[in-house]
């Protein structure tokens, strides 16, 4: 079990998640193979780890991911943020899953973003600013670049790592940004940050929220969709049409598809 494990945080979404579903312990206790009082005996303070098969069992009964049933305070949600973690549950499991075609944008390819011939920059989160930063001597720079205007940081933002954005449907997309702050000091704990912003082409860019400290309740469901985002994209990809080839293959279907009428060169 992690060294962060917070025992007291599972068995509180535990107790608030039972009384929520109009279930009893007992009957948790009962589904989750576990003896009767296992619960009351576990979550007592000093008292042993429990086990993981019951972590996992309890997360599928009370049909929330792993990751939120050990990490998110689910008594302290908001509305909007609960319907944000039931987004990002299902995020993560479809990209576990590799349903889901998320497009990579490289560190260097955004922060060497330009504006066309027109004065645009051809990317939605991206605009070209004018503005004062902190430079080498006492007195700030005068600055002109396409930037990120970051919720968090504003203008001062520089792209840290590879961004990831999702077409949604009806001309939304969203996307995860990995920033950093474009200058900072020793000491400053959020310097680093994920925001979470969707764009749409009808009401233009929105903020939902980041990893920020105590910026929500959703900061470890951030970070954690962001990792799994990150193994997907390491993983080897087959577009849906060569998957329907191999699908009938593995059917031992060879023959091509009487609308198939295309001369394959040789």
């Amino acid at each position: 079990m992690n060294e962060n494990f917070n025992q007291n945080l599972l068995f509180n979404n535990i107790y608030y998640l039972v009384k929520k579903s109009g279930k009893k312990i007992g009957e948790l206790e009962a589904e989750a193979g576990v003896s009767a009082g296992y619960i009351s005996r576990t979550s007592k303070e000093g008292s042993s780890k429990p086990g993981i098969d019951f972590i996992m069992n309890v997360a599928r009964i009370l049909n929330v991911s792993l990751e939120a049933l050990l990490k998110v305070d689910f008594s302290k949600l908001t509305p909007t943020e609960n319907y944000l973690l039931k987004f990002f549950q299902k995020l993560s499991s479809d990209t576990i899953d590799g349903k889901l075609e998320w497009n990579k944008e490289t560190k260097y390819d955004l922060n060497h973003l330009e504006r066309d011939k027109n004065g645009n920059v051809n990317h939605p989160l991206f605009s070209f600013e004018s503005f004062y930063e902190e430079g080498e001597t006492e007195f700030p720079d005068y600055v002109e670049r396409v930037v990120f205007k970051s919720n968090t940081f504003n203008v001062h933002t520089y792209i840290n790592d590879s961004c990831f954005n999702l077409r949604l449907k009806n001309g939304v997309t969203l996307y995860i940004m990995n920033i950093i702050k474009s200058v900072y000091h020793d000491g400053d704990k959020n310097f680093q940050i994920k925001e979470v912003w969707l764009h749409s082409i009808l009401t233009g860019n929105e903020f939902l929220c980041s990893n920020r400290e105590n910026s929500s309740n959703l900061t470890e469901m951030v970070d954690s969709l962001y990792i799994n985002i990150v193994i997907d994209s390491r993983c080897p990809k087959i577009n849906p049409y060569s998957r329907n080839s191999i699908d009938a293959f593995m059917r031992d279907d060879l023959k091509d598809d009487k609308n198939f009428d295309v001369d394959i060169p040789f």
